[in-house]
Formats: structure tokens, C-alpha cells, sequence
């Protein structure tokens, strides 16, 4: 008898998905917004028009398909038109864009040509709105090697406010070149001549046959996400002369040694470029990459290695700033030869640890008797960097300094840091950290990671936050320090996504709703709808709905239940699906998630835990986590599920599923609780704090986690007791109470939890004979986010609880 799993010998499982497989089809349609901008329209009875960039995936392809729309904004702010139908398209191969100052032309960054790859970065194309191209330029290996695209450390492209030059941050050329050897054979005559002839010619030679491409000092990157990635600047480029040039920081030295081998040791990584209202001058946040000031109880050096930087709040940072004239007065000398004197940037001292995400505010004063002050606005995560939490609650600062009418700096000599400072005022702390607001409706503090550009008007600033179970938007009065919500609702998320001209573009999305383009007039507080679903690539989203609960537990966190409702109601099951956030300091908001979509549709329930230790409660909320992971977010979680299927009519049975610290909190309730689940899914998760030390690009999470708050990393590695405490905490201990399937989906190139650690805890599993299912992605890291292996995680997803949990009891 034929295998049904075999046709012409491939293995094809899983079998009979091909409903959900069409539900997720349609479900990966929906259209999610990305940015926004606000511009001054051109167009007759419409002072305004927004421009909206959105993504789809796009799973054939696996990539994410981003399309850019505009609409005209009445002055009333009434009957505004629908974007386009099809708008603008990207190229499949472009990373990053970013209209010019007038709102007319869009700037794209390509990857370049194959003929041109070995020589050249980048390709950037600036194009009118409708995709035609006007300029190209093509930017050489020799100046800059990869472009940043947005993220953690860049913003993607920053115009000077005349649109005559942009800012972005790139890869910097290895200082060190490899070198060729040979094996001492003897290359071909013809091919070997050639290299003679070039080499006199001054071309330069290739490796003959029978020599390979060495590869030198090893160097650190950036860890999970930043893989090959070593050391960013923040590069200029003039859009009509076509010229590039490096903004040269400050290295933050203990001495004033100036040898090379303190330039490499000592070197810095730039990013989050923001331009001076005049565009006289640029500022930008500086990360070293050897953070000297972290040491041990016995005084010992730590951290003497990069650490990642994704996600990680707490790494040291600093403002700086450079005058454009002097950069491209130094890119000039140094083509004619000259020695070019550095820096050209100056350290802007805040008197903290971590400054960072520095815009300057749109009004400057002066010239009064021959000077200009500027105002620069900034965030601060001292308290990460204190505790070493990834993320704790953020401080909003504010500090001016004097330059003259030509931009000159008034800069002096800072011998405690040994470096160029430029003299300011002092910083002012506008926002402190909360540690517990009097409500839960009270503003619950900072919890933002950059401040978007636009955002920072007169006299207040808009800020991304989270509040509780909601992403919401705060505004902060500069001058009192005043927070209020402008969103409150507990049950519907809001990301500000743009900004300019006294506006806000505001995606918004709710459990069961898709996401949608707002526009915010900050004077009138007047909400106004931009675009839904645009009929370009519209989805068709699958009939049927549900409904949320945010339910509040004692000790100060919540849960957010999303069951079905409508026509998914009657497919609804007697199953709920706990799912513990990652981390673990993040959070659970009340929004549009595709593939907590397809399993509601699919009938079942889900309980989002916002455990203690979560963003969005407060800094002492969050800090009570540390040194007690294990222990009090799994009671947090169990806690949560109790209380659900004891409120809840027609749930019975529970499963659990997270990733990372997600996954642990998984394993954990898998084997401490064994009884109340009957299986489990986990992505990338952490099963052993004691394995995942040496091994991680975030050893510092494992001491503060495991350990506690104001845990430092070793020089040389964990002591024994170290070791014990993290393995006592850890998934793997309570392995063998483990009774549940479990289906493991791992990335093979997860540079923050490595899935060889992952895989003691699947054969421990194994040699109890356990149900269980591992699919490793070979291409994929830690998010495991690529639409095809997104597609293909939760289809199989979806199998295993249709084969463990699916039947009605």
C-alpha cells in the first residue's frame, strides 16, 4: 500500500492543512502601515498631503512587499481622498526610502547590479512619486560598505531641512585587508602575465590559480540581527553632487595615547543621524564598542567584547555633534592629499551613561550677539544601564548650547574624559522614570526607543509608549514636564508612525480589526481616517471576528483573552492557548497580529499574559523580575489561566506556546504544571540560562536575569555558584517532569539563543519516548520572522494542536 505522506518519493507533511493553508494565505495579505510623513501639497484646496508607506508579505517571493500611497488633506480635515489604487511599488531589491523635504521625490536605496556588486555599496535612486527615476548614484566599496537600513541603529535617511543633502549610516571599510596565499602552484602563463602587465599599470592583481582569500584578526560584530556587521558611521551624501562623505566621531578615551591600536580598540559604532533646524549641524548617537566602565566586585574589566545591540537599552551611549561644513571641508583635503585633523565631531556631554535617539527642537534662538542656541531633545535608559535590564522605564532630557551665525562650535578640552567637548547647558531631565503611577490609569512612564523625527513641535513632544495592555501615545510638555495619554483604550493599539506640519499619522489595529492610517491635528485633538485597506493588493480577510478582555490581576499586571466571535464562533473550541510574551521585558498589546488572527479563526482561544516584569507598569513593576525568573513570572502565568478558566464559560483544556523568554516561561509551566496543559510550541527558547552564558551575543542578560538587577558579567566567565543559580532557574531542571508533545521551531542562525542548547533539552525529551515534533529553518535567526518560515511555523503550528488539542473533550 502506497505512503500517503510520499508522492515520487518527496515527504510531504503536514497532510490535510488545506483550509488553514488558505486562511493564512488570505490573513498574509493584510496590509500593515510602516511610516508616514506629512508635507506641504502643491495642489489646489489641499495645504496638505501624507504619504503612506505600506507592507505586505509576500510569500513566493519571501520578502515583505511595500508600496507607497498619497492623499490630499482637505483644510477642514474633512472628506480626505483615498490613497491611489496602486501607488508606487518598491523594487524588489530596494531597502530603504525616504521622501525629500518637499514631499515631491522619494530617495531609494538599491542593492547594486551584479555586474557592479564587487565594487560598489549601494545605488541610490531619487525618484519623482510615480517611480520614475531622475538621478542615480552609485556609491563605491571604498567609501562605506552595507547601508543600515531602519531599525535599531539607524533611522533610515535624514534630509538637511533644504533637501540638498541626506544623512544615513553605513558599514564602515575593514581597516585590515586578508591577504592571498598560494600553495606553490603554478599559475596559468596567460593568466599570470595578465597580472604582471596589471600590477605595472598600477590596476592592481587578482589571485592566481592555486591561492585563496585568508581572513585575518577575528573582529566582533553586533550579534543577532547585526551579523557581519562590526562598525557603523554616519555618512553624508550631497544629492547633486553626487559626493559622500564621513562624519568622523570622537573616540572616548582614558589617556591621550594616539596610537592604532587604541583607534581600534577604542572605536565606536554611530547612528540616528538628525539634522539642525538651519542645517548647519548634525547629531548622533556614538555606542562603544568596549564598554570600559563596567566592572566586577573585585574591580575586574568587563564586557571586553561587543555585545549585542539589538533590543539591548542598556548598552552606554552618547550625543555627539559635527559641523557639516567641517565634514565636507575634510572629505575635500583628504582627496588632495592633506593630513585631515580629527575628530570632526565633538562629544556633547549629558553627564549620563546613556543618551541617546537625539533630535534637535524645530525653533532656534538667536542670533543674539553673535550667537545661536540650539535645543536638543533626547531619551535616556540610565536605568537600564544601571540595573543591566534590556529594557527599563526611559528618561526624557532636554540641553542647549551657543554656536555662532556660521555654525562654529564653542568646544573646550574635558581632561576627565580626555576628549573635545562641546560647552552646554546643563541637561535638563524633563520626564524622570516612574516607578508606580498612583492608577493604572495614570501615565505609566517612557517605555520608547528613538524619538521620531517630526514629532518634536513648540512646545510639546509625541512619543511611542506602552501603557498596560495597550501600545498608546503619550504627549510630553517640554517645558513642565506635563504627560498625558492621547490614547487610552485598553483594547486597541497606536503606533505614531509620522509626523510634520502639526499632525500625527497613527497606525492603529485592534484583536479581530486590520490596521488602519489615522490622522491626529494635534491642535484640535481631531482624529481623522487617512486610508484603510487601500484596493491596491486588498485582502480578502477571513469572515468571523472575536472578542477581547483585559483582565487585571493583584500584584500589578494583566491579561488580554481574544476568543472567538461571529462566524469563527462556531468553530470555537473548548481550548484556550496561554501565551507568555519574550524578553522578558516587553509586552503583550491589544492589536492586530497575524497569526494570533489565524488561530482565533481556527476557534481557538488566547490568553496574552502581561506578567511582572513586563514594559508598561512601571519601572518597579519591572524590576521586581530580575534574579526571580522562573519563579514569579510562571506564577504570574498560571495565576492568569486560573482565573480564565474559572471566568470563562466553555474553556477547559489549555496549551502553551512563546518564544524566547516565551518559550522558557513554556518549558517551565510544562514541567512545573504539568497537569494543566496538554502540549506546547516553542520558538527559539531559552532551556538552559547556565548554557546560553558562553554562547549568546547578551551574556549580561543571563547575570541580570538569573542573578538579579545590577548583576555584572565576568571577565572570565561565570564562577560555579554563578553557574548553579542559573541552571536552578532554568526550563532544563524540570525536564524530566515534563509530560506534554511539544513541537520546537529553531533557527539556525540564532546568534541570541543558540539552538544547540535547544537540542540536550529535545533528546532529554526524546529518551522519555515523549510526543514531539523540531523543525529547524537553516536560514533563519532569532525572530524567525521571514514570511515563508513565519507561513510554514504556523501551519505546522496549527497541525499539532488540530492533533493534540483540537478534539472537543
Amino acid at each position: 500500500m502506497a505512503n500517503p505522506r510520499t508522492k515520487d518519493g518527496v515527504r510531504r507533511e503536514p497532510l490535510g492543512m488545506e483550509g488553514e493553508v488558505d486562511c493564512f494565505e488570505k490573513l498574509s495579505g493584510v496590509k500593515e502601515f510602516k511610516r508616514g510623513w506629512v508635507m506641504r501639497s502643491s495642489k489646489t484646496g489641499s495645504p496638505l498631503s501624507v504619504l503612506l508607506l505600506s507592507a505586505q508579505r509576500d510569500v513566493s517571493g519571501n520578502r515583505q512587499r511595500k508600496i507607497w500611497s498619497r492623499c490630499e488633506v482637505p483644510a477642514d480635515l474633512s472628506g480626505i481622498e483615498r490613497p491611489q489604487s496602486f501607488g508606487f511599488q518598491l523594487p524588489q531589491d530596494c531597502f530603504l526610502s525616504q521622501p525629500t523635504a518637499s514631499g515631491n521625490k522619494i530617495l531609494l536605496a538599491r542593492k547594486p547590479s551584479q555586474e557592479s556588486l564587487n565594487k560598489a555599496s549601494v545605488l541610490w535612486e531619487l525618484c519623482a512619486l510615480d517611480g520614475t527615476v531622475l538621478k542615480s548614484i552609485l556609491v563605491s566599496k571604498t567609501t562605506h560598505g552595507q547601508v543600515y537600513p531602519e531599525g535599531y541603529i539607524s533611522r533610515g535617511v535624514e534630509f538637511s531641512p533644504d533637501g540638498r543633502t541626506c544623512a544615513y549610516v553605513a558599514e564602515v571599510p575593514a581597516a585590515r585587508g586578508t591577504p592571498h596565499w598560494g600553495y606553490g602552484l603554478e599559475a596559468n602563463s596567460a593568466r599570470a602575465g595578465a597580472d604582471a602587465e596589471a600590477e605595472v599599470e598600477g590596476k592592481g592583481t587578482t589571485p592566481g590559480l592555486g591561492t585563496w582569500t585568508g581572513y585575518g584578526d577575528h573582529e566582533d560584530d553586533w550579534g543577532e540581527l547585526f551579523v557581519s556587521r562590526r562598525r557603523a558611521a554616519v555618512y553624508l551624501l550631497d544629492l547633486e553632487g553626487g559626493r559622500v562623505a564621513k562624519v568622523e566621531p570622537q573616540l572616548m578615551r582614558d589617556s591621550d595615547e594616539d596610537d592604532e591600536e587604541m583607534e581600534d580598540v577604542d572605536a565606536v559604532t554611530c547612528g540616528k543621524p538628525s539634522f539642525s533646524p538651519d542645517g548647519k549641524l548634525v547629531c548622533f548617537t556614538s555606542w562603544p564598542h568596549v564598554q570600559k566602565g563596567w566592572r566586577d566586585q573585585d574591580g575586574n574589566l568587563c564586557c571586553a567584547k561587543k555585545l549585542g545591540l539589538v533590543y539591548c537599552y542598556n548598552r552606554e551611549s552618547y550625543l555627539q555633534l559635527a559641523r557639516c561644513e567641517d565634514v565636507w571641508s575634510s572629505l575635500d583635503r583628504s582627496g588632495e592629499g592633506e593630513v585631515v585633523p580629527r575628530p570632526a565631531a565633538y562629544f556633547f556631554l549629558t553627564g549620563l551613561r546613556s543618551s541617546h535617539s537625539g533630535v534637535f527642537h524645530p525653533d532656534t534662538v538667536g542670533p543674539n550677539h553673535g550667537l545661536v542656541v540650539y535645543k536638543i531633545v533626547f531619551l535616556s535608559h540610565e536605568s537600564a544601564y544601571n540595573s543591566g535590564c534590556h529594557n527599563a522605564c526611559a528618561e526624557l532630557y532636554t540641553n542647549s548650547f551657543a554656536a555662532d551665525e556660521q555654525g562654529r562650535l564653542n568646544h573646550h578640552r574635558h581632561d576627565g574624559l580626555g576628549c573635545e567637548c562641546v560647552t552646554s547647558y546643563d541637561s535638563l531631565r524633563v520626564v524622570g522614570v516612574v516607578d508606580r503611577a498612583e492608577t493604572k490609569e495614570d501615565f505609566q512612564g517612557i517605555f520608547s526607543a528613538d524619538i521620531l523625527p517630526g514629532a518634536v513641535f513648540s512646545d510639546e513632544v509625541y512619543l511611542q509608549t506602552q501603557h498596560r495592555c495597550a501600545a498608546a501615545i503619550a504627549a510630553v510638555k517640554l517645558d513642565t514636564g506635563a504627560c498625558r495619554l492621547v490614547t487610552r483604550s485598553q483594547d486597541r493599539s497606536h503606533f505614531l508612525i509620522g509626523a510634520g506640519q502639526g499632525k500625527l499619522v497613527v497606525a492603529t489595529s485592534a484583536p479581530g480589526s486590520p490596521p488602519k492610517a489615522k490622522l491626529y491635528a494635534t491642535a484640535g485633538g481631531m482624529w481623522r481616517e487617512v486610508a484603510g485597506q487601500s484596493p491596491s493588493f486588498e485582502a480578502s480577510v477571513p469572515e468571523g471576528g472575536c472578542s477581547v478582555t483585559v483582565r487585571e490581576h493583584e500584584g500589578n499586571f494583566d491579561s488580554i483573552l481574544i476568543r472567538p466571535a461571529g462566524a469563527a464562533a462556531g468553530a470555537a473550541k473548548d481550548a484556550v492557548i496561554l501565551i507568555p510574551h519574550g524578553g522578558p521585558h516587553s509586552a503583550h498589546s491589544s492589536q492586530w497580529v497575524l497569526y494570533q488572527e489565524f488561530l482565533v479563526s481556527l476557534g481557538y482561544s488566547l490568553l496574552l499574559v502581561n506578567y511582572r516584569g513586563s514594559v508598561g507598569y512601571g519601572n518597579e513593576a519591572l524590576l521586581s523580575l530580575p534574579g526571580r525568573v522562573g519563579d514569579q513570572d510562571v506564577r504570574d502565568c498560571v495565576e492568569a489561566l486560573d482565573a480564565c478558566l474559572e471566568a470563562e464559560d466553555g474553556l477547559g483544556r489549555a496549551c502553551v506556546m512563546g518564544g524566547s523568554h516565551g518559550g522558557f516561561l513554556t518549558l517551565h509551566l510544562l514541567g512545573q504544571h504539568r497537569s494543566k496543559f496538554e502540549c506546547g510550541v516553542v520558538r527559539n527558547p531559552v532551556t538552559s540560562i547556565a548554557g546560553m552564558v558562553s554562547a549568546t551575543d547578551i551574556p549580561e542578560w543571563c547575570y541580570c536575569e538569573a542573578l538579579g538587577a545590577g548583576t555584572r558579567p565576568r571577565c572570565f566567565g561565570p564562577t560555579a555558584e554563578d553557574l548553579d543559580r542559573m541552571l536552578r532557574c532554568s526550563p532544563i531542571a524540570h525536564a524530566s517532569e515534563v509530560e506534554a508533545p511539544t513541537l520546537w521551531l529553531l533557527g539556525q542562525e540564532d546568534r541570541r539563543v543558540r539552538p544547540l542548547a535547544a537540542m540536550d533539552y529535545i533528546a532529554a525529551l526524546k529518551a522519555k519516548g515523549l510526543p514531539l515534533k523540531t523543525i529547524v529553518f537553516p536560514k533563519d535567526s532569532h525572530p524567525l520572522s521571514s514570511p515563508q518560515t513565519e507561513f510554514e511555523s504556523f501551519i505546522n503550528v496549527a497541525w499539532w494542536l488540530g492533533r493534540h488539542l483540537g478534539k472537543q473533550k
